[in-house]
């Protein structure tokens, strides 16, 4: 199964090595590159830097086929925003 996390802080980066250590194929997406340095070593998904409400980074993320999505920013109405967006 395909998973997206939008947002890697603290909750994002663990949410996603949890789902990759459950064997889901794993993509995770913020609009900061040094924010993906909190990923666990081992971590083996992909990673998408980008704006999280551009369209062309949610497509390059695989929001279209994926089997679920976790919005997980440091904002609630952002992740509001996001979730409305694209369900």
């Amino acid at each position: 199964m395909n998973f997206i996390v939008i947002g890697c802080g603290r909750v994002g980066s663990e949410l996603a090595y949890r789902l990759y250590q459950n064997g889901y194929k794993v993509v995770v997406v913020d609009n900061n590159r040094a924010s993906f340095n909190r990923l666990h070593a081992d971590f083996h998904g992909r990673t998408v830097e980008g704006e999280v409400l551009s369209l062309d980074t949610l497509t390059r993320a695989g929001v279209a086929t994926s089997d679920g999505v976790a919005v997980v920013t440091n904002s609630d109405t952002l992740n509001a925003v996001i979730g409305h967006a694209i369900r």
